[in-house]
């Protein structure tokens, strides 16, 4: 960064140029926050702050709920079904889990640039300074929106985040309720509710020739296998990053599921139910699922994120750097716990060099990544990196799919170096 950018800017914390992270949000006719991209690279800690946290509302934004108004249900196979307020939850042993937030569909645009037939320009992971439309204001209107349009309108990177969670496991709340013999899965119901809006799915297929389901006006739902309810890091929370959920975020009680994509961390819990079968659910069945095409009879829903390895500098929308020695830098994370190696390569993958990752106790957060890069020559360089999981899958672990989720591609960096 120059001395002249260096000095630009407000003073905040001691640091020139150093304004606090925060979201660019994208409102609905009410001005409600609707979706929110975080700035990925303009931050360096592990943990997202909450006004940074990216946001994202499937259905409408819903009104508020008090917290003293709070309550929720657990029902349906259960031996003891019952009623719980938020002061009921808090009595519980709480749980606290650091877990990188990822929406299915980040990076999704991705799926193009790196396909070589195709020829698209490099999505991009900064933040405008100030967002427009949102998926919400493309879809009003009766007529079938225009998908270049659409793609134009709505950047896909930016929603993953990373954060601390604080509330109670979920398993207790089930064991306590008593799972019948039988059931397969746990129903959770938000008091969000709308109309799906079928611009997010012309979005994330990339055109608008095909049927789109319309289910009319539901609540947000998803149904889990019994067995990741009753893992013990998937928890009700009420808090997060230290402070009481915001209403954006799920208030007062969202559902936190580490390692699966934030299309299941359902919020503004309503109601539970245990059942004998998987309902068929809009964002479960419709949405948020794999397949070969819209067509295709055998969709299945996306769960596990894969692995990976962004590297946050250089970049090369930074522009050329100078010879000598820099430091490749970077998050990664896994949808399957840690990440435990990381492989940089400044040869377009030629060759491949193991970086330091940092050592963490948090399996489901993003680690960060280091690597030493003396640079002697002029000239252009694509700098790469993949990760390594815990289970030992290697960057990349995703198969294309129709609706271009769960992105976890290595996405090079063509990094021009100048004569020092």
């Amino acid at each position: 960064m120059s001395e002249e950018m260096e000095l630009e800017g407000e003073w905040v914390m001691g640091w020139p140029d150093r304004k606090r992270a925060r979201v660019m949000p994208s409102k609905d006719a009410e001005g409600r926050t609707i979706f929110a991209r975080s700035p990925v690279l303009d931050l360096e800690g592990l943990l997202t702050p909450t006004d940074a946290y990216y946001v994202i509302a499937q259905l409408n934004m819903p009104d508020p709920v008090h917290p003293d108004d709070f309550s929720f249900s657990i029902g349906g196979m259960v031996d003891n079904p019952i009623e719980y307020t938020l002061e009921d939850i808090r009595k519980f042993p709480g749980r606290t889990v650091r877990a990188v937030t990822e929406c299915a569909g980040n990076d999704g645009e991705f799926w193009d640039y790196i396909d070589e037939g195709k020829n698209t320009r490099k999505p991009s992971l900064r933040n405008a300074q100030a967002e427009e439309g949102g998926w919400r204001q493309s879809g009003d209107g009766d007529e079938t929106p225009d998908i270049e349009n659409i793609l134009e309108s709505i950047p896909t990177t930016g929603l993953v985040s990373g954060g601390e969670w604080t509330g109670v496991p979920f398993k207790t709340l089930l064991e306590r309720a008593g799972i019948q013999d039988g059931a397969v899965s746990v129903a959770l119901h938000g008091w969000d509710e709308g109309k799906p809006d079928p611009v997010t799915q012309y979005l994330s297929v990339g055109r608008t020739d095909f049927d789109v389901v319309d289910p009319g006006i539901i609540n947000y739902g998803k149904a889990m296998p019994i067995e990741k309810a009753l893992h013990e890091d998937t928890i009700l929370a009420w808090a997060h990053n230290g402070e009481y959920l915001t209403h954006v975020h799920g208030a007062p009680l969202r559902l936190v599921v580490p390692g699966w994509a934030g299309n299941w961390w359902v919020k503004w819990i309503d109601r539970i139910e245990i059942l004998d079968h998987t309902p068929d659910l809009y964002y479960q069945t419709h949405y948020f699922v794999s397949g070969k095409s819209p067509e295709d009879p055998n969709k299945k829903p996306m769960k596990t994120l894969g692995v990976k390895a962004l590297i946050t500098s250089p970049r090369d929308d930074d522009g050329p750097i100078k010879c000598g020695s820099h430091a490749i830098t970077g998050r990664t994370w896994s949808g399957e716990g840690a990440v435990v190696r990381v492989e940089i390569s400044t040869d377009g993958g030629e060759s491949w060099n193991d970086a330091i990752v940092e050592e963490s106790n948090d399996r489901w957060l993003w680690r960060r990544f280091h690597y030493a890069w003396d640079v002697i020559e002029p000239g252009q360089y694509k700098i790469m990196a993949r990760g390594t999981d815990e289970k030992g899958r290697v960057q990349p672990t995703m198969d294309w799919n129709f609706q271009r989720k769960h992105f976890d591609g290595i996405v090079p960096e063509n990094i021009i170096v100048e004569k020092g």
